[in-house]
């Protein structure tokens, strides 16, 4: 690490410390072979001993920010009827929004509060400030969102155009079919929010007044955002539903912590407890400057026992985030840590591809060979492309009737294929899709699919079905050593017009991209082996 990330590390842990009662840490911050920096253990800890506790009152979520905050209180998710039909996951036109009163949900309302830190005139302090200033400080070029937004060439920013459009070109010769829709997917996402939070910029008070919108740029909301959705982690909260746009929140140093999903080096049990802190400090309901606060549903507390311990695990609902509440606290796994061993978590049960669209990196096995590749705990391809292509084929009405099917038994999409459980199969969505694209318009045994009756077909039915598989394996295959070859050779000859040499970043992007290759190919010839040898059986 360099000197500036190391004494914005210090800072934290000084902020942590001093600000948080209840703060405990036996973890550092380490640069780390193949990777830029994790979480080690700071000395031997046994099974049980704390990693880290967390108090919630350093957590930045709109619980802990609604008291701390100059941002208007109307614009906080709060409290609504189940029955409101604006409450659903599908983002709302702006007239609707404007209609219903705007409410940002909680990445929306943590990148606003990103952003406006970056403020010129320093009108916006954050409360976080220490911890905000640890937080990466561009995401350009290695998150491959930033490979299809195109830079805004500041002062402020200046990113040169030939480097953005060597990885735009990276994305159009480096990256699956199945990839680039996950990163189209992360682009739409961010696309809907940006434009939300240039209407709030340019149409709220005090923002507007403040002509903040022209200081606070794309890019800074580009940067905002991926913190948002690279470093927060879901913890109920007990915001209104849906639950999925409600629940995030940004924790100090658990952000800092790698991803496996290798479950023998997983190393922290996360428990949520009760505040250690005696100063538990009640909500400011009081009303400021900028609005009331007066009008904000706040969750009820979770249950407790006769003897006031909080309980956990009662009720989904109750285990609610509260702040000066409930507090993160990891402990040691059964084996214990080694000083300096690093600790892990897994992030999620997310396929390579889905690791690299939001995070920006893929994991790769210990032992990167076949019996690695294929003991990958989430090891999957993504085969929607080619199935699309099929579906394509398909009469219009024929299209509706299949995917109506389809839907009510669950199989719509994950058109996919899996290393585990073991051996490499497809998935029962898979299956079901090629069998109905290989049946017959209007057959009568569409009523009984539908009512989950059956599943095998017929014998033609699924020969048919393993000769389109196998098919669309090679495909896999044969597309994917094609990215590979235009891979290696963009090493080989990154520049040939004027010699310039790839930086190891790049080059360290392009491994991991060739890694995802390789995991294609070998999942897919593992498949192909199978059916070709006559026997499979698949349910």
């Amino acid at each position: 690490m360099i000197d500036k990330e190391i004494e914005e590390w210090n800072n934290v842990l000084k902020w942590l410390e001093e600000k948080h009662p209840g703060f405990e840490s036996n973890l550092s911050l380490r640069d780390l072979p193949g990777l830029e920096r994790g979480m080690t253990a700071s000395k031997d800890l046994k099974k049980g001993e704390t990693l880290l506790h967390i108090p919630s009152t350093c957590m930045l979520n709109p619980l802990t920010l609604l008291p701390n905050s100059l941002i208007p209180s109307h614009l906080f998710p709060q409290s609504v009827s189940r029955n409101n039909p604006n409450d659903s996951t599908t983002p709302i036109s702006k007239k609707a929004r404007m209609e219903k009163g705007r409410k940002l949900d909680t990445t929306q309302l943590l990148t606003l509060h990103l952003a406006l830190t970056k403020d010129s005139k320093n009108r916006y302090k954050s409360n976080w400030k220490e911890y905000i200033e640890s937080l990466p400080k561009t995401f350009r070029p290695w998150h491959p969102l930033t490979w299809v937004v195109s830079p805004i060439l500041t002062q402020k920013e200046n990113v040169p155009q030939v480097e953005w459009k060597w990885f735009n070109h990276l994305y159009d010769i480096g990256l699956s079919q199945a990839a680039k829709l996950k990163v189209q997917d992360v682009k739409k996402r961010f696309d809907e929010e940006y434009e939300i939070l240039v209407e709030v910029l340019t149409e709220e008070e005090p923002f507007k007044s403040q002509n903040l919108v022209e200081s606070i740029d794309k890019e800074v909301i580009l940067w905002a955002w991926l913190n948002v959705n690279t470093r927060s982690i879901s913890i109920p909260l007990g915001l209104p539903s849906p639950s999925e746009r409600n629940n995030h929140t940004l924790v100090p140093i658990m952000d800092f912590i790698n991803h496996s999903s290798n479950e023998k080096i997983v190393t922290p049990r996360v428990k949520q407890v009760p505040t250690a802190s005696s100063r538990i400090r009640k909500l400011s309901m009081s009303t400021k400057s900028n609005g009331s606060k007066s009008d904000i549903a706040l969750p009820s507390p979770p249950l407790t026992t006769n003897n006031g311990n909080t309980t956990m695990g009662l009720r989904k609902a109750d285990q609610h985030l509260l702040p000066n509440k409930i507090d993160f606290k990891l402990v040691c796994q059964d084996n214990g840590l080694k000083k300096d061993e690093e600790v892990f978590f897994e992030y999620g049960g997310h396929s390579s591809s889905t690791l690299f669209a939001e995070y920006g990196f893929c994991e790769i096995p210990v032992v990167p060979e076949e019996d690695g590749w294929l003991n990958m705990k989430y090891g999957e391809v993504d085969l929607t492309h080619y199935v699309s292509e099929l579906w394509e084929n398909q009469n219009e009405e024929d299209k509706e009737e299949k995917k109506q099917v389809l839907e009510d038994i669950g199989c719509w999409g994950g058109n996919t294929i899996h290393c585990q459980p073991s051996p490499v199969h497809p998935s029962h969505s898979l299956l079901m899709t090629l069998r109905l694209i290989h049946l017959p318009s209007n057959s009568p045994k569409l009523t009984n699919i539908s009512r989950g009756l059956v599943t095998y077909v017929s014998p033609a039915n699924e020969n048919s079905t393993m000769m389109t598989l196998e098919s669309i394996l090679k495909k896999v295959i044969k597309d994917s050593q094609k990215r590979h070859k235009s891979l290696k050779k963009l090493v080989k000859y990154p520049e040939p017009e004027n010699g310039k040499i790839l930086t190891s970043q790049q080059i360290g992007i392009i491994k991991m991209l060739c890694s995802m290759c390789d995991e294609e190919q070998i999942l897919s010839q593992s498949l192909l082996e199978r059916i070709e040898s006559g026997v499979v059986d698949f349910p």
